[in-house]
């Protein structure tokens, strides 16, 4: 059999796969629209069809409209992540400071920061740039793992032979880096079109968002889901993109003889004293900055001081005059239902997308059939997505789990899948000749060469499964402190959103943190190679 005809094979079966995939969706859908029939939530497929040929000559607009946003705010939100990524890798100290900083950009409540957007930037700038944030700590995190996986007997010859930082990162690293840069951007294409049509939620002219609105408030059910089908679509033909593209300039991955595994943490020698003092000046640091920001923004932009609350009025609230305890309760009682919401969706995602990314390793066709259902559940705004999960499985913590899985899922499979093929083929086929079986590879070889994508995916995660979870209160649960932010909007009870939005933040960059600090002795004891 020549390669040729050996890849005309592959091909096919890989669109069998695809085709079955699609058609198992096809089923699924008809079947729940057959049990939900009473309830008129889940139309039958062909309405949904009908419905997309009646407003057949009103999306080209709309599409147009909400892939310029989410376009400008991927290509602004990636270029900015992948050169931060490079000043983290060249200069650790500057990582040590800024770092909390990008996870408190991803855990910023979307109802805190958004009026702010809608008030400081012009047109359709606050939707490019709730796209860009959407994407950018993804693939800050991506790059950062992929920078630091070169191979560390490659390093070592560069330097021995006079090669500075500089050199290292554009010919070693940058190359070693872009299947994990490529993992990230797949994560990134669905969430930015779904950044730019959240952001068309919160008020617009035009979009894909727009018609979403328009057809949930005027109880339009069938063309609800069409629209979010066709969101469905542009978000899968997104990552197919880049997928494609990733193939292409990427032929080595998984191929490669040695894998570098260096944790996405900057590395800190020295001792526990230094690394403890290195870190509490880097803590340190952050906040002084962020505050600095914090004021400098309210400042320069004149925002009215009645809904842009300072760190002043944040700190007064919570433990200044007579309500402050009161105040204090309130936000920690929400706090507590948010965090058990926020961890039990969090590890059944982990979970669930770990064991499915083995398996997809481990059976390549079966990722045809199970990656699409991923793409849908990851592209489909949550939104209008939350109130049908809520009516399937309750307004209570099955919901709500369900709600924060799905938002941590198909970030952790891409993430974990790329890791676990990551694997070095040669230490693959030396267990295979050993009479080792697929499991056996994956349990010896591959999990130890995924940890880094493990723990990245788990960092990544925490912010998520906090904001999925805020998201899933608003919508569903009527508890927790996403429903008690947006009752303290409504209320224009700002001194008490900023506060809470400041309490979201500060518990997941400790959570966050709290992975890192585990990361570090799990890499440098297991993985099969450590970058410095």
């Amino acid at each position: 059999m020549t390669p040729g005809t050996a890849a005309r094979r592959g091909g096919v079966r890989s669109w069998a796969a695809a085709a079955a995939g699609a058609a198992g969706l096809l089923l699924v859908w008809v079947v729940l629209a057959r049990i939900f029939a009473g309830t008129r939530v889940v139309p039958q497929p062909w309405a949904v069809l009908q419905a997309l040929w009646d407003d057949r000559n009103i999306y080209s607009e709309n599409m147009a409209t909400t892939l310029s946003e989410a376009g400008i705010g991927f290509f602004w939100g990636n270029v900015l992540a992948v050169a931060l990524a490079g000043v983290f890798v060249q200069v650790p100290a500057v990582e040590r400071l800024l770092l909390r900083i990008a996870v408190a950009s991803y855990c910023v409540p979307l109802v805190a920061i958004a009026p702010i957007l809608v008030v400081v930037l012009p047109g359709d700038v606050p939707k490019e740039a709730l796209a860009g944030l959407s994407v950018f700590f993804t693939t800050l995190t991506a790059s950062v793992l992929g920078l630091r996986s070169a191979d560390r007997n490659a390093l070592d010859l560069v330097r021995s032979l006079g090669g500075g930082s500089f050199l290292i990162l554009r010919t070693l690293r940058l190359r070693y880096a872009l299947p994990s840069l490529f993992a990230g951007l797949k994560i990134a294409a669905p969430s930015a079109l779904l950044g730019a049509i959240i952001g068309e939620y919160l008020g617009s002219s035009s979009g894909l968002g727009v018609m979403l609105v328009q057809a949930q408030s005027s109880f339009q059910v069938a063309r609800t889901w069409a629209v979010a089908l066709v969101i469905s679509a542009l978000a899968g033909l997104g990552y197919a993109v880049v997928a494609i593209i990733a193939r292409r300039l990427t032929p080595w991955a998984g191929r490669d003889v040695s894998v570098g595994a260096g944790a996405v943490g900057a590395e800190v020698s020295g001792g526990r004293v230094r690394s403890l003092l290195t870190g509490t000046l880097g803590l340190a640091g952050s906040i002084l900055l962020v505050v600095a920001v914090w004021y400098a923004v309210i400042r320069g932009f004149a925002l009215d001081p009645y809904f842009a609350k300072t760190p002043a009025d944040v700190a007064a609230y919570l433990f200044a005059g007579e309500d402050a305890a009161g105040n204090r309760g309130r936000l920690l009682s929400a706090l507590g239902t948010t965090l058990v919401d926020a961890g039990v969706g969090y590890a059944v995602g982990m979970v669930a997308a770990s064991l499915v990314a083995a398996v997809l390793v481990a059976f390549r066709r079966v990722e045809q059939i199970v990656l699409p259902l991923g793409i849908v559940l990851r592209s489909i705004p949550l939104v209008a997505l939350t109130p049908l999960l809520a009516l399937v499985f309750g307004r209570g913590l099955l919901g709500v789990t369900v709600v924060v899985s799905v938002v941590t899922f198909f970030a952790t499979l891409v993430t974990v899948s790329q890791g676990l093929r990551a694997a070095p083929a040669l230490a693959c086929e030396v267990v295979t000749s050993l009479g080792g079986g697929r499991l056996t590879v994956t349990r010896k070889v591959r999990l130890l060469y995924a940890l880094p994508s493990l723990f990245a995916s788990a960092r990544v995660a925490i912010p998520g499964a906090v904001a999925g979870a805020t998201l899933a209160e608003w919508l569903a649960s009527g508890k927790g402190l996403g429903s008690l932010l947006v009752a303290d909007y409504t209320a224009s009870r700002f001194g008490a959103l900023w506060s809470g939005s400041v309490i979201i933040v500060v518990v997941s960059v400790a959570l966050y943190a709290l992975v890192a600090a585990l990361e570090r002795p799990v890499i440098a004891r297991y993985a099969p190679q450590r970058v410095e």
